[in-house]
């Protein structure tokens, strides 16, 4: 597995974070990498977050969302989703870089979802065009997880 590190940005192309991660598999339209949570522990409108607790990060290439599948340090069970309403990832070298857009999708693993951040969305100064592209992904996350837990 290739070292990565990933870069969240904020609208304005400002890094927010950064953190380290392993490539586990590059397609032609998204990257997987595996990263563990680096704060404190917390809990996360009920989903407890540990420090070290394991994250497969799909992010794609071609579509306006990541999603973060998190797991359980110690047991390695599911917990959930973290998605995050964002422009495509783009690769550079040993980079993967994101323009975060604020929304967010959290889903249970009973299939409960939850939209966050929704008033900081509304805020943003983003032009029409990105903004509909980013609640046409919300839509289409929610819709992608109804889906996966009415199967």
């Amino acid at each position: 597995m290739t070292s990565i590190t990933i870069l969240k940005l904020n609208p304005l192309g400002q890094e927010t974070w950064r953190y380290p991660g392993r490539l586990v598999e590059q397609h032609t339209d998204r990257l997987i990498v595996e990263a563990f949570f680096d704060r404190q522990d917390m809990e996360f409108f009920g989903m407890p977050l540990l420090r070290g607790d394991r994250f497969i990060e799909t992010y794609f290439c071609d579509r306006w969302y990541n999603i973060f599948e998190i797991h359980d340090r110690q047991q390695d069970t599911l917990r959930g989703w973290y998605c995050n309403v964002a422009t495509p990832a783009r690769l550079e070298g040993s980079f993967i870089s994101y323009m975060d857009l604020a929304l967010d999708l959290l889903v249970f693993p009973d299939g409960k979802q939850l939209v966050l951040d929704e008033d900081e969305f509304a805020r943003l100064e983003i032009d029409d065009d990105t903004r509909a592209r980013a609640l046409d992904a919300l839509a289409a996350l929610q819709s992608s997880f109804t889906e996966k837990f009415a199967a």
